[in-house]
């Protein structure tokens, strides 16, 4: 069962400004045309980069060639766990102006909201002289949205498709980030010592690598880290304890940086997860 609404042309025109609007026609048919503002993901392509769609509990919008194209992408982004989509119900084509855009897919994603908070904190008397390093980077959303800030940018995770898919994504918004493949649990990895003006890493925790993080930040660096609490268990992944941060652990787990902002949340529904910033004096 789809979740959503099929809307006609004329209801539409009417409520643009209640969605974000999904295009998920092939890639030629998009750069012929397609509506100002939309987002891109081809339908064949929705699971692989899930990490390009907007948050879940953002309304969608779902356009395609026809009404049915859209309905069958709607149900799949229901799959995956988006639960307020409508579809437009009929060919794009007879949308007013909705062949009529040739400009770049907007940017639908986002990335961790912790980060955008955080980022106009950190003074950059060069951007484009910022080193920024995202541990543990997955698919690259904040990798991507660094460089997309003038950040120079090194992403590193184990997991080669997931790098791929990161740079990818940089080069679909006209940016570079430079990938590394690093098993960041193997003990003979070392990060170079005072590289980075600025490093980040959310949704994981390898207690070893707090050190190695401490040491590579820079003088006058910053260090923004986000991931998952004790109490997280409850509500979802991930559940094992060596995944889950203690009470006041984060806080105190880089002892030569300066804290500059720290914070546990437990929103209803979760996630569970504690939040810092940091600063190397220097």
């Amino acid at each position: 069962m789809i979740r959503g609404r099929a809307l006609a042309p004329d209801a539409v025109r009417g409520r643009r400004a209640d969605f974000s609007v999904l295009d998920v026609r092939e890639e030629a048919a998009f750069r012929e045309g397609h509506i100002a503002g939309s987002g891109h993901v081809p339908r064949s392509e929705l699971r692989l980069r899930r990490s390009e769609l907007p948050p879940r509990e953002q309304p969608l919008l779902v356009v395609a060639a026809d009404g049915p194209e859209a309905a069958a992408a709607a149900a799949e982004l229901n799959a995956l766990g988006f639960a307020s989509v409508a579809w437009l119900d009929a060919p794009l084509a007879a949308l007013e102006g909705g062949l009529a855009d040739q400009s770049p897919a907007a940017r639908l994603w986002r990335p961790a909201p912790f980060l955008e908070e955080m980022l106009p904190r950190i003074p950059r008397p060069r951007p484009d002289a910022c080193a920024a390093l995202d541990a543990a980077a997955g698919a690259g959303r904040e990798a991507v949205y660094l460089a997309l800030q003038g950040f120079q940018v090194e992403a590193r995770d184990r997991d080669p498709e997931a790098l791929a898919r990161a740079a990818a994504l940089a080069a679909r918004h006209g940016v570079r980030i430079t990938t590394a493949v690093t098993d960041l649990e193997d003990d003979a990895i070392t990060l170079p010592p005072d590289r980075f003006q600025l490093v980040v890493c959310f949704r994981y925790l390898h207690r070893p690598l707090f050190r190695q993080l401490e040491r590579t930040l820079a003088p006058g660096g910053f260090l923004v880290y986000e991931t998952y609490r004790l109490g997280q268990e409850k509500l979802g992944r991930p559940r094992r304890e060596r995944f889950l941060l203690r009470p006041g652990e984060l806080a105190s787990a880089f002892p030569s940086l300066i804290v500059e902002h720290y914070a546990e949340l437990e929103p209803a529904g979760g996630p569970v997860t504690a939040r810092l910033l940091a600063r190397k004096p220097g």
